[in-house]
């Protein structure tokens, strides 16, 4: 079927000349009493206020100063009416805006879906639903693909892979003649039938200062560090602001604020080099739907993490762990070689070059790979390997690490010896036998602790999964950042110390988050 857009011609409905007497407008007066009351007389009935003004209804108020509307209106249908478009697309509006109102009282983010990968230069972003700011509904049932060839980084910029609300209008129905004409007579016009609710994918331009100073294999890290920061900075905590030295002194319910329109699904960076290789990662940017908007704001602006950011600091860590493991569950390093192959086809394909061209071009491949410019899949299983060399620098306050270490007697020094390879020599550790459920709790405890920077010294807690007889019972252990309190009688003569210019136990960034306030 041919489809056509729809003309100018027969769209806009004109109604019928009749005489018409409209409640409320009439020619009478009326006066008000100081309690806000009126009359009205002739051919209009009016509301009075304390000051004897009239006031009509309106969509803002019913003409009183104590009321005010919010933008949820509907039809108030009567016999006698003559029901139009007009009508049912208010009815429509109706049920949208009380909708709306509901989603967005009950938190914005992704419910399900919306996986978002790079191949061969082109961004694929599966179908989903989830829901913005404002509680409009983002459904997707299909895979959206969307071409990066010509998209140019600017000085320390990546991209936000973002869903945002699309309309569009298709089918085709005649107009059947405007009313007061002649029902029959049709022009031969057609509209638009249906109109879809439904989801556009888009790049949005961000910049992070220092992006580019970052070498290819530790930019992702770098780059979940430095948001992760900088979401924890937006909602003004007070304990880590230029409040932190004294208690607030307000406490005033959050305000209407302007709203996002979309809903962030992933991060998207383009490394440096001639590869040019994209990467992008989900749990930077990704929220699932959480909790709803008065619980974030208040967690937020104490220095607590919303429970959906601290989850996904957990998998974002997770993510990138994975996607650096080989097939065995062991950390391995990064390979080179189909980037490697393919920059040596380049060069062959640029035609003939003379020795010193080639020389130059061979040169500048090798300081490419030394620079970890070229980074390619994994190579095969090689081991254990500290995560700072392979660009992992801060970890999340709590997380899981794949080990391998049997059951015989030799078991537990496979294990630690593997633990400190991850986790370097700076890092205090105290090792603990727990239960699965314990395990779960001490992740939990650790979700408004500090993250955790590899090259600092920090106090943290192996936990080993054992069955109740205290056998190892899985292939992974996990790791919590522990509490930093330290808890005195009165008297204690070290509690004393502390204020009086002593040796302090209180670790010295017990008092600021993860250096947030360097960022």
């Amino acid at each position: 079927m041919t489809t056509t857009e729809p003309s100018a011609a027969g769209a806009e409905f004109t109604p019928c000349k009749q005489p018409t007497t409209d409640p409320g407008r009439g020619s009478g007066t009326s006066s008000g009493t100081g309690a806000g009351t009126g009359s009205g007389n002739g051919n209009g009935n009016g509301n009075g206020n304390g000051n004897g003004q009239v006031s009509e209804p309106g969509p803002d108020s019913d003409g009183t100063e104590a009321t005010a509307a919010g933008g949820v209106e509907q039809v108030n249908f009567f016999d006698g009416l003559f029901l139009r478009a007009e009508h049912l697309n208010r009815v429509q509006d109706h049920a949208r805006a009380l909708a709306e109102s509901i989603g967005e009282a009950a938190g914005p983010g992704v419910v399900e879906g919306f996986t978002v990968t790079v191949s061969d230069a082109t961004l694929h972003v599966g179908a989903g639903h989830a829901v913005t700011a404002s509680g409009v509904p983002l459904r997707s049932d299909r895979l959206v693909t969307l071409p990066l060839a010509g998209l140019t980084r600017a000085a320390h910029g990546f991209w936000w892979v973002e869903a945002v609300p699309a309309s569009w209008q298709y089918g085709e129905a005649p107009v059947q003649g405007a009313s007061c004409d002649d029902p029959c007579s049709g022009s031969g016009t057609t509209k638009r039938l249906y109109e879809v609710q439904g989801v556009r994918i888009r790049l949005t331009e961000a910049t992070a200062p220092g992006l580019d100073g970052q070498k290819p294999r530790r930019l992702r890290n770098w780059l979940a560090a430095w948001y992760f920061a900088q979401e924890r900075l937006a909602a003004g905590p007070w304990p880590y602001g230029d409040e932190a030295a004294n208690l607030p002194r307000g406490w005033a319910p959050p305000q209407p604020t302007a709203k996002p329109e979309g809903v962030r699904l992933a991060a998207l960076f383009q490394h440096r080099g001639p590869a040019k290789v994209w990467e992008t990662d989900t749990w930077i940017a990704r929220r699932d739907r959480g909790a709803p908007p008065p619980e974030r704001y208040w967690q937020a602006r104490l220095g607590m993490r919303p429970w959906d950011v601290f989850v996904a600091q957990v998998l974002q860590f997770q993510d990138q762990l994975a996607d650096i493991t080989g097939t065995s569950g062991r950390l391995v390093p990064g390979g080179t070689p189909d980037l490697v192959a393919r920059e040596l086809k380049r060069i062959k394909t640029e035609g003939r070059l003379t020795k010193a061209m080639l020389l130059k071009e061979v040169d500048r491949l090798i300081g490419d790979i030394d620079a970890g410019e070229l980074i390619g899949p994994p190579a095969a299983d090689e081991g254990v390997r500290p995560l700072h060399e392979l660009g992992i620098d801060e970890l999340p306050p709590a997380g899981y690490l794949p080990v391998t270490y049997g059951g015989d007697k030799d078991a537990w020094e496979r294990l630690r010896s593997q633990v400190e390879t991850y986790l370097g020599n700076r890092l205090i550790k105290r090792y603990c036998l727990c239960a699965s459920p314990d395990v779960a709790q001490a992740i939990q405890e650790a979700r408004h602790r500090n993250r955790i920077r590899l090259s600092e010294q920090a106090e943290i807690d192996i936990l080993i999964p054992v069955a109740p007889r205290v056998d190892p019972i899985a292939q992974w252990v996990a790791f919590a950042r522990r509490d930093q309190r330290r808890c005195y009688d009165e008297q204690e003569p070290r509690l004393r110390e502390a204020f009086g210019g002593g040796e302090q136990e209180v670790p010295a960034d017990a008092a600021v988050d993860e250096g947030l306030t360097k960022q």
